[in-house]
């Protein structure tokens, strides 16, 4: 399942000194200059609480794709199931769109499997940009509408503070 077959450490060998358990063993991560900026990019914003938990978490994460994969192999075209995964490259931008698309329209759903119904009902394009356009012009006009109405509170109260109109 995995690449490269685990080395035993010296323990193992003969060695007098107790072995450690799996759940206390560590690995060291050799990491140039700009990922280590990129983790601690993520610790600094808050998402990780140190660059061991980000390890940790991609780590699990890896290893559940990988188990994945070798547990739901992609079938054959043509077998039963009949899906096959498709690596996909995105600009940034449209991942966004499609990630508000997923929640505006779709409930939250995961990008993959939104990615995957768009592309089966052929709605990729049009479809997508305009609703969600539709969907922050929506929000732009609320914001807009919000403003016009405080400023008119403003106004009212200015007109009242001068005698102008009373209440």
């Amino acid at each position: 399942m995995f690449d490269k077959q685990l080395r035993r450490p010296a323990q193992d060998r003969g060695s007098r000194e107790p072995k450690v358990g799996p759940e206390d063993e560590r690995i060291a991560l050799r990491c140039n200059r700009r990922e280590l900026q990129l983790v601690d990019s993520f610790v600094a914003n808050g998402e990780f609480r140190s660059r061991s938990e980000l390890v940790r978490q991609a780590l699990r994460v890896f290893l559940r794709d990988r188990a994945a994969l070798a547990v739901h192999a992609p079938a054959a075209p043509g077998s039963e199931s009949g899906l096959v995964e498709v690596p996909v490259r995105l600009r940034g931008e449209e991942i966004e769109t499609y990630r508000a698309y997923g929640e505006i329209v779709s409930n939250g759903q995961d990008l993959e499997d939104l990615l995957a119904l768009l592309v089966r009902r052929g709605e990729l394009e049009l479809k997508v940009l305009e609703t969600v356009a539709r969907s922050r012009a929506s929000i732009r006009d609320a914001a807009e509408a919000k403003n016009r109405i405080r400023e008119l509170g403003r106004s009212a109260e200015e007109l009242e503070r001068r005698g102008v109109v009373g209440r």
